[in-house]
């Protein structure tokens, strides 16, 4: 292992430890080997004694497919669709010494030094590239390991013997063609293959999305090609293998391919994904699209329809104007609205996302809300109802109603809240039980205990004596009236209300040790639904249009902020929970014991952004940042949900109003590409070799320096379109970008430049997710 290279630790995680190595070659190479033993006694004569012995094994290693476990991650996401024009692909292989297990020769028995070059590449085709996959789907064609290296017209194939395929001959394996001259522009040079791949080992987990940087070593394998930078072009990257390839590269190298030929090699792994470098495409784009307009003015990013004109047109009554625009600019709108008389109108709407803090909701009745029309805000000087919060009631009854699972949960709560609530008034009316006496004395009773406890206290305040002289001396405990003339009581209808008149006089005013008992027996019924309204408080289960009533507030590539109406979720989750209500009496065993009605489920949530936009499947992962205040001492707000909606709308909820939201591109463990100019041009932000500060970038500084006419171009060969993409390295000559940009880094004073391998392009190359700030002035 050479050329150690210590990537940036985060600063938010100190011990974080990364480190790139040039390579981790094996003490040898996969493949059949023999080993023979002699023994000799000097001057004496054993004759066949002493036998010589041989013995032959086998070191195994991937030859012509590989398990998916074995890869760790790709990147970019296989199907992902953004700008990556200035992304290397790459593939992390969980096997560190997979990359140099096998030789570009042709394997020979009885040679167990390791290789000198890897015989893995990653290759990306684009569309057109690959007569077997003109889409660039990441198409192969399936045959066995004999026939891959079976002669064909015209087709090129690895050279390894048959004595040296691993395994089973008859295996199949996933195999491309490849045009000779694409393959003779696209595959990096001999010399250029150790550069491409080096090994990673991380000493921590930090738990970034994508692909996780995880404990361990892994091997890293860079594509050479950048995708075009001006047209959006669908891509086919593909891990294959070359051993045995030594004389196809030979001649790649030396220009001696053509188009009459094919090269056919087996793909070990996989995928494809866009590349959509269009003005407006990709995280810089699109993101610049939310904030500007395309005349560079900036967008206003709260959630409302357009406002019109300030000035009425001709005809309008200048103050119904003004109130109509001040309503329209707090985020409602008018929809058609139908009386409960039949007649139609007009009412405003607003769902839980305004524009502006929304006004309070008004106290909740003691038995509780029993329709939408007490939500109901009337302006008797327009002639208008306001009906946001009486829709949420009703929209919460609908959605609890269409949740059949929800809805018995309810509906056995209240029951056994109302068995409950009668049994502990029966308790508290029991001989010597007197809840108006001390607080600790009350609860305990109230409490369930075990039968034994219970005959204990019973005999430790006399109640047990009493109830003994009672049965034993009825006529000195009690008196009985004459009896009365024979009269019949009806019955139907009347279960339980002997008990029923006191349980509702006590609920009406419960002790506070009825409270605590009522709620404790009935938690565990009460989770359930708490996390189902939880859930609704969320906004799970509402439709879209109650919450974007206007698809004007959202139009598509936006991005929108907006406050949370608490009084909004409140009538909601009021609707919800009221379906099981039937009486006064159930609305005050909600009062009292039921979480979601005395506010404990109800978290902050003032606010949150949505976002309209292919961005939302083009960056999978995409992370939404807030926080509280700004610069260095501002603080992260919890994110209470993030979710897609459908496709291309993200939803988030923040837990209070942020000063500042980031938008960044999802940390993929590591990226790699190069970086762009303020003058659009292609260069390599350059990072420390040194130490102290491995890896840390070097502020203002590039490659190439001056970047000139063309920047990185004048480094990179025409791929098959023509255009440059193709990095040129060429490690041996002093106008490769090998040697010109470690002499760059050696005049910045970094001397471990000279010694530039693998590890230390890797450093170079790495690429940090891309990130945009949004303060709150900005959102007018």
């Amino acid at each position: 292992m050479t050329d150690q290279r210590r990537a940036p630790a985060p600063a938010d995680d100190p011990g974080f430890v990364l480190r790139f190595q040039d390579n981790r070659e094996p003490a040898i190479n996969a493949g059949l080997y023999r080993v023979k033993a002699t023994q000799t006694l000097p001057g004496v004569d054993t004759g066949g004694y002493l036998a010589d012995t041989e013995e032959t094994f086998e070191v195994r290693a991937p030859q012509f497919a590989l398990a998916e476990e074995r890869v760790h991650a790709v990147n970019p996401a296989p199907e992902a669709r953004s700008d990556y024009s200035t992304t290397l692909a790459h593939l992390t292989l969980t096997d560190p010494l997979l990359p140099w297990m096998r030789r570009l020769d042709e394997p020979e028995p009885e040679t167990a030094e390791a290789a000198e070059e890897p015989w893995l590449a990653l290759l990306l085709f684009a569309e057109g590239e690959l007569p077997g996959d003109p889409e660039s789907a990441a198409l192969t064609v399936t045959m066995t390991a004999e026939e891959l290296l079976t002669d064909a017209d015209g087709v090129r194939h690895p050279h390894i013997a048959p004595s040296q395929i691993e395994g089973d001959p008859t295996a199949t394996c996933r195999t491309i063609d490849i045009p000779g001259d694409v393959f003779a522009t696209i595959v990096p040079r001999t010399d250029e293959l150790r550069h491409l791949i080096h090994v990673r080992e991380v000493r921590t987990d930090t738990g970034l999305r994508g692909e996780q940087l995880a404990e361990g070593t892994y091997a890293i394998v860079l594509a050479n090609r950048l995708p075009d930078r001006e047209h959006e072009v669908r891509y086919a990257a593909h891990l294959v293998a070359l051993e045995g390839c030594r004389s196809i590269l030979a001649d790649a190298d030396d220009g001696l391919l053509t188009g009459d030929v094919h090269i056919r090699l087996a793909a070990l792994h996989s995928w494809s994904f866009t590349s959509n470098p269009a003005p407006g495409g990709g995280f810089p784009g699109r993101v610049r699209h939310f904030l500007f307009d395309a005349e560079g003015e900036q967008r206003d990013l709260l959630l409302r329809a357009p406002a019109p004109p300030p000035e009425p047109p001709a005809g309008a009554d200048p103050a119904a104007y003004a109130e109509a625009r001040a309503r329209l600019a707090s985020g409602r709108v008018p929809l058609a609205y139908g009386l409960e008389t039949g007649e139609r109108s007009v009412a405003w709407y607003r769902g839980p996302l305004t524009a502006e803090p929304a006004q309070q909701l008004p106290d909740q009745p003691a038995a509780g809300w029993t329709s939408a029309a007490q939500l109901m805000a009337y302006e008797k000087a327009w002639g208008l109802f306001d009906a946001g919060w009486g829709a949420a009631w009703t929209l919460g009854r609908t959605l609890a109603l269409a949740d059949a699972d929800f809805a018995a949960m309810l509906t056995a709560w209240h029951a056994k809240a109302r068995t409950r609530a009668a049994m502990l008034a029966q308790r508290l009316a029991a001989v010597g039980l007197d809840v108006a006496g001390p607080q600790e004395a009350a609860t305990r009773a109230l409490a369930p205990r075990p039968f034994g406890t219970l005959l204990e206290d019973l005999a430790s305040d006399g109640a047990a004596a009493r109830l003994l002289r009672a049965g034993t001396h009825p006529a000195e405990t009690r008196h009985t009236p004459p009896p009365g003339p024979f009269k019949r009581v009806p019955t139907a209808g009347r279960r339980g209300a002997g008990r029923a008149t006191p349980t509702a006089a006590l609920l009406a005013d419960p002790p506070a040790p009825l409270r605590a008992a009522l709620t404790a027996q009935l938690a565990d019924t009460a989770a359930p639904i708490s996390e189902w309204l939880q859930r609704l408080r969320l906004l799970h289960h509402v439709p879209f249009a109650d919450l974007v009533p206007d698809e004007r507030a959202l139009p598509a590539e936006s991005l929108r902020l907006f406050y949370v109406d608490q009084g909004w979720l409140t009538a909601l989750v009021s609707g919800a929970a009221g379906i099981a209500i039937t009486g006064e009496a159930d609305a005050a065993l909600a009062r009292i014991a039921a979480p979601w009605a005395r506010g404990e489920d109800e978290p902050d949530r003032h606010a949150g952004v949505l976002i309209r936009s292919a961005l939302v499947h083009e960056c999978p992962g995409l992370l939404v940042r807030p926080y509280r205040g700004t610069g260095d001492s501002r603080t992260p707000i919890a994110v209470l949900r993030q979710d897609a909606l459908g496709p291309g709308v993200l939803l988030v909820l923040f837990e209070q109003v942020p000063d500042e939201i980031e938008l960044a591109e999802p940390p993929e463990g590591l990226s790699f590409g190069v970086d762009t100019s303020f003058d659009d041009k292609r260069v390599i932000g350059l990072r420390r070799v040194d130490a102290p500060g491995v890896a840390r970038q070097i502020d203002g500084e590039a490659f190439p320096h001056p970047a000139g006419g063309d920047g990185l171009d004048a480094h990179l060969r025409p791929d098959p379109a023509g255009r440059r993409a193709v990095l040129d390295l060429r490690p041996a000559d002093a106008d490769g970008l090998l040697k010109e940009l470690g002499t760059r880094l050696t005049e910045l004073g970094q001397q471990a430049a000279a010694e530039f391998g693998p590890a230390g392009l890797a450093v170079q190359l790495v690429n940090a997710p891309r990130r945009q700030l949004i303060t709150r002035g900005q959102a007018r």
